[in-house]
């Protein structure tokens, strides 16, 4: 089976090799910067911190989900958040 990277590049046995070599020799950490993460969801939330919420579903209902997402031209995390924000408000509303 071949693994690909995200830009679709083959990595070889020769590739998978040099990446062996070069962690067994050690990483230089003394250059590494962190990088900043997303942007926080919330906007009363100052400490940037948007909690992730996890569930699992059959995979013909995520594949229908991201099909109709992309149609729409969002992703799945922003179907999922505006559900949920329906589902709340639609709550809030009966009490």
């Amino acid at each position: 089976m071949a693994v690909r990277t995200r830009n679709g590049r083959i990595v070889t046995d020769a590739d998978l090799e040099r990446m062996a070599a070069e962690a067994e020799a050690g990483f230089d950490l003394s250059t590494w910067k962190r990088r900043p993460g997303r942007p926080a969801l919330g906007a009363d939330d100052a400490a940037g911190h948007s909690p992730r919420v996890g569930t699992r579903v059959p995979a013909e209902l995520r594949d229908e989900v991201a099909r109709y997402a992309e149609a729409d031209g969002k992703t799945v995390s922003e179907v999922i958040r505006e559900l949920l924000e329906d589902y709340v408000a639609e709550r809030s509303c009966v009490k």
